[in-house]
């Protein structure tokens, strides 16, 4: 009898260690719900955020303006990185420097935007690749990884400034043949 009931818990312990396992790889590829929280400025541009709520991104009138994409770890995340061929689903905000204003916002709709990083702007496609679910990113994007001479619009003419959180990583994007 002994010897059925050390069987049984020792399946038992192995089927928990192996959910345990499939648990932790499913939840790299899913919604984070955990909070993250930050107060970090750099060169003018201050990100905001308490965890809870949306967070608040300004740029201040003599931000200095990016040469080069600057990427700001403002949370890590945890799990598997996004990949440049990876589609995502992230919260984000967007300023511009020339007018300092908000010129978008996934906040705004009430719900994250799910996209192929190689279906957005150059700064975005290298500035979310390595960043992992729950993670969050202050980008600080130069008008050439931008919009470049042809911005769809004069609110995003010339460099950029966003806060990403990443919420999922939700598939390889389809390779090109």
């Amino acid at each position: 009898m002994r010897a059925i009931l050390i069987s049984f818990l020792s399946v038992f312990a192995i089927a928990v260690a192996g959910c345990s396992t499939n648990t932790n790889t499913a939840e790299s590829q899913t919604t984070s719900d955990e909070s993250c929280a930050f107060d970090q400025s750099v060169q003018g541009v201050t990100a905001v955020s308490n965890g809870e709520s949306a967070p608040t991104l300004t740029v201040a009138k003599d931000a200095v303006k990016p040469k080069e994409l600057e990427i700001t770890d403002l949370c890590a995340g945890e799990g598997t990185e996004a990949t440049v061929s990876d589609t995502v689903t992230v919260d984000y905000v967007g300023v511009a420097y020339n007018t300092q204003q908000e010129f978008d916002a996934s906040y705004d709709r009430g719900e994250p935007a799910t996209f192929p990083l190689q279906q957005v702007i150059p700064g975005w496609t290298q500035g979310v690749a390595g960043m992992k679910p729950g993670g969050a990113r202050l980008l600080r994007i130069p008008t050439d990884l931008a919009y470049g001479s042809s911005p769809p619009s004069k609110d995003v003419e010339g460099p950029l400034a966003f806060i990403v959180q990443l919420r999922s990583i939700d598939s390889a994007s389809p390779s090109s043949s």
